[in-house]
């Protein structure tokens, strides 16, 4: 499994059920994007993340998966790296994202509850 989706995972099941640790909440992408310094509120707005968000998700669906966020990832990243190719950017925004965590999950994790594939 790459860096990258463990960060998915460990955004993913931030805050939720057990029903839904694999795929991702609209609040939650917005979470991930925001504190991995992708969406900064001027050249990437919360706008821009829900449009994207909303067109790799499946019409009345509430959650994406790990291939969707990564369709919306893309769509995204030309907006965020404007003055590098596609690839580029697409690049530039995954490796910001690698290796991330929620912000507060070390509260979760003194509590004893993980994010998938997390041990204390």
């Amino acid at each position: 499994m790459s860096e990258l989706e463990k960060t998915f995972l460990r955004f993913a099941a931030y805050g939720n059920t057990a029903t839904h640790r694999n795929t991702m909440s609209r609040k939650n992408f917005y979470k991930m994007l925001k504190e991995c310094d992708v969406m900064d509120g001027k050249v990437m707005t919360s706008t821009d993340v829900l449009i994207a968000f909303n067109e790799v998700k499946f019409k009345g669906a509430n959650h994406i998966n790990y291939i969707e966020c990564l369709q919306a990832i893309k769509l995204l990243s030309r907006k965020c790296f404007k003055e590098q190719s596609h690839e580029e950017a697409l690049q530039a925004i995954l490796k910001l994202m690698e290796g991330k965590k929620p912000s507060n999950l070390e509260e979760q994790v003194s509590e004893g509850s993980f994010a998938p594939g997390e041990t204390a």
